[in-house]
Formats: C-alpha cells, structure tokens, sequence
C-alpha cells in the first residue's frame, strides 16, 4: 500500500485539502459540520502524514 500525504492550509473561513499521491482536492469550512466532514474523509483512507500550513 502507498503512503499517503495529505496537507491541509488554513484560512479564516475554510480548510483547503490536497492528497497524495491521489490528487484529490477539496475545501470543508472552517466549522463544526466542515472538521467533522473532514475527519469521516480522513479515517476512510488514514494519512502517513498530515501537514497543516497556518496562512498568515
């Protein structure tokens, strides 16, 4: 099985997501219902490795 990586940069009202090597990209909200839609994505396919980019 692949490794995979996945960064996560933050703004003020959202989560921006890359995966790799997948590609897959995608935005969740910077709320209750966007982290926990964001954690049911992360456990269906666990990350090697999660960096997370504070922007500012």
């Amino acid at each position: 099985m692949d490794a995979i990586y996945v960064g996560i940069d933050v703004s003020k009202d959202r989560l921006d997501v890359h995966m790799r090597p997948s590609g897959e990209a995608f935005a969740v909200g910077r709320d209750g219902k966007g982290l926990e839609d964001l954690v049911a994505r992360l456990v269906a396919c666990p990350p090697t490795l999660i960096g997370v980019e504070a922007t500012g």
